[in-house]
């Protein structure tokens, strides 16, 4: 395990790049589980803020340490602290845990999460579904008042950072995945999906996912044909049509594109029934995307008359030359999210006690300079020694006026709670804003 420290936010993590997915299954977070870890973590002054990012590919406790881990407690490792409670919470031996697992504190954490929520950790590089995992993380933690001042414009950061990159780059344009590819093949064959005929053979998982990237394209008129027809229909239960496998030939003829996703060790449409089909279309174009290994459109239907086969290698092919063209996104990707990670260390670094109270001196020695004392210059009938005076006065009285918000922030001993208490006299006061003048 790798961490940077001296910082109270910390990231813990368990991704499928260095943990097995036996492991990744049992660090598994469904949402009813996320909260109850988040709530316990804060209960037990672990986290005073926490984020539970929980997918298929990785498992991540995003923090600020909490009130248990300072103090008397402060040689405690944080990170050792919140890895004990996550071993005890699954039920998983910490020697596994460590073994598998990665963790960041400050800027190494931030810069990953930014990485996370622009595709570039991302099994399929680039893809888009993880933003919307993110969002939901952050939409959890902040349902159970388990994000404040840090996490909440952090997780903002990370989604803002994530459009970003999507927007101003290349980098999910081009799918690699069967399925995204697929996909864009039909968009190029037919650019309106809405009016076409699609037939899905298969049920399974990679025919699910094209089901659901036709919904998002739009697409109307599907129907599924699968073995088992209770399979079909829990696919079809938003839209489309389940129909039994009896009834794959005569439904073939009425589509514009086949799908064929199905686990059959032989082709699950013969070159004669290609054939029958294509008589009954009258010259109108057929096209096959077979995604089975092994084929389930027998190779020959690409030699008939209109008939159009793309097969796994064809589509691999493609996907190959996506992910190279992805590669040379990475670029441009990381020069936003450097920019967007040196603007939020830039923030966070102006939580610190001893930037917000300079700030805080600085605001109000402004306002004294450039109201009291210019006043006090056209004052010209009290003497030069009286007006020294009164300047001593109002400087005596700037800091008598600080002396309570300034220990009341370096005197709080839960960093959580502190940089909560410098993030709000920078907002009462704009702090900010007068750093950026």
């Amino acid at each position: 395990m790798s961490s940077s420290v001296g910082s109270p936010l910390l990231l813990l993590g368990w991704d499928y790049r260095r943990t097995p997915v036996e492991l990744r299954e049992r660090l598994a977070f469904p949402p009813d589980k996320v909260r109850e870890a988040l709530s316990a973590m804060q209960r037990e002054g672990l986290l005073a803020e926490g984020v539970i990012i929980s997918t298929c590919n990785r498992s991540e406790i995003y923090g600020v340490t909490g009130a248990a881990l300072s103090g008397a407690l402060s040689d405690r490792d944080p990170f050792d602290a919140v890895t004990d409670f996550i071993a005890r919470f699954h039920g998983i031996p910490r020697s596994e845990m460590d073994a598998s697992g990665y963790r960041f504190s400050g800027g190494e954490a931030v810069r990953h999460l930014l990485r996370v929520a622009a595709g570039l950790e991302s099994m399929a590089f680039g893809e888009d579904q993880i933003i919307g995992q993110v969002r939901e993380a952050f939409r959890l933690a902040s349902g159970v008042g388990a994000t404040r001042s840090v996490l909440h414009r952090l997780f903002q950061k990370a989604l803002e950072t994530g459009k970003r990159v999507r927007s101003e780059t290349g980098l999910n344009t081009r799918p690699t995945s069967m399925p995204g590819v697929a996909i864009e093949l039909a968009q190029k064959i037919y650019e309106d999906l809405t009016p076409r005929n699609f037939l899905i053979l298969g049920a399974g998982e990679t025919a699910a996912i094209f089901f659901d990237l036709l919904l998002a394209r739009g697409a109307k008129n599907i129907e599924v044909v699968n073995r088992t027809l209770a399979r079909s229909q829990e696919l079809c239960r938003r839209e489309g049509r389940a129909l039994p496998w009896d009834e794959l030939a005569t439904r073939l003829p009425h589509a514009d594109i086949v799908v064929s996703a199905t686990s059959s060790a032989t082709p699950v449409i013969p070159l004669e029934t290609a054939r029958q089909a294509m008589a009954l279309r009258r010259g109108k174009p057929l096209f096959f995307l077979d995604l089975g290994v092994p084929r389930n459109v027998d190779p020959r239907v690409a030699e008939l008359d209109n008939a159009f086969l793309y097969a796994v290698d064809d589509l691999q092919e493609i996907a190959e030359r996506n992910r190279q063209e992805r590669q040379k996104e990475i670029g441009p990707a990381l020069e936003i999210l450097e920019e967007e990670l040196q603007e939020f260390l830039s923030w966070f670094g102006s939580l610190a006690v001893v930037p917000t109270v300079t700030s805080l001196r600085k605001k109000f020695e402004g306002i004294r300079e450039s109201d009291f004392d210019r006043q006090l210059e056209k004052m010209t009938h009290i003497s030069e020694g009286d007006r020294e005076k009164i300047r001593l006065m109002a400087q005596s009285m700037v800091r008598s006026l600080l002396r309570h918000p300034t220990e009341a922030i370096k005197d709080e001993p839960d960093p959580g709670r502190r940089l909560d208490r410098a993030e709000a006299v920078r907002h009462l006061f704009d702090l900010d804003l007068d750093s950026k003048e």
